[in-house]
């Protein structure tokens, strides 16, 4: 059995990354089971579904919609108005702005998990 999307996930929905982390599942599991249905690969490539997608799961759509949550339930003023700032650096500078953009985009974490063996 394989778990994908929010099945695997357990995580608060605040950005919609669950959904977007869910279809990398799916893309994941779909190359995955055919190449091994196809005789391209041994059985054992399926356990690279989850030394990919979880860890992958964890350090990106977990932390960003932690973040994410936290931002909108700031109550201090002082910090609000700093993450305020901080995203307004971002948008500002094009390497800042295109980093962030493929990290919360999750084109970063597919990259990753191809790192992963």
């Amino acid at each position: 059995m394989f778990l994908a999307g929010d099945a695997a996930h357990v995580n608060n929905p605040v950005g919609g990354l669950g959904l977007n982390c869910g279809i990398h599942d799916a893309i994941e599991l779909a190359e995955t089971l055919g190449r091994v249905a196809s005789g391209q690969a041994g059985e054992e490539l399926l356990d690279r579904y989850e030394r990919r997608r979880r860890p992958i799961t964890i350090e990106f759509v977990q932390q960003q919609t932690v973040a994410n949550k936290q931002r909108l339930e700031e109550r201090d003023p002082r910090l609000r108005q700093a993450h305020f700032d901080e995203l307004r650096r971002t948008v500002a500078d094009p390497a800042l702005h295109k980093r962030f953009l493929m990290r919360t985009s999750l084109i970063e974490s597919v990259r990753r998990a191809r790192e992963i063996s």
